[in-house]
């Protein structure tokens, strides 16, 4: 009820298996808390060959849009706009380590109009009656 957990167990890189296998897990907490636990990590990830095996580390705010395809018109071309992005130092993402992100406060987490706008949070918050935020 207030985590949800992926783990990725024993995965190997195609092609690189002699290497050993990776197992790490994403935890998203209720309280906006991820943390990214590295369990086993053979081989430094640097030395994972960004052509065969691109690492992406970290966490990115995106919006996808769906467009028709002019090519076969029943289909449609998925484009991810990426905005924004935090990624982790590689070198620091080894055996038995983890990565916690805490979210900074937002104007979002008030819950009444009085904690709103006497809030000391500066984004210049106002109180949207019609949709009680």
């Amino acid at each position: 009820g207030t985590v949800f957990v992926v783990q990725w167990d024993r995965v190997y890189l195609q092609g690189k298996e002699d290497l050993g296998s990776f197992t790490f897990q994403a935890a998203l907490h209720s309280t906006g808390r991820i943390v990214f636990g590295y369990k086993e990590i053979p081989v430094p990830i640097l030395q994972i060959s960004a052509t065969q095996h691109p690492v992406k580390a970290g966490l990115s705010d995106a919006f996808m849009v769906l467009n028709p395809s002019p090519d076969v018109p029943e289909s449609r071309r998925r484009t991810i706009y990426e905005y924004h992005r935090v990624e982790l130092d590689t070198r620091k993402i080894t055996s038995l380590s983890a990565v916690e992100f805490t979210p900074l406060p937002t104007c979002l987490q008030h819950q009444s109009c009085e904690a709103c706008v006497t809030s000391e949070l500066t984004f210049n918050c106002s109180w949207c009656h019609v949709l009680q935020r």
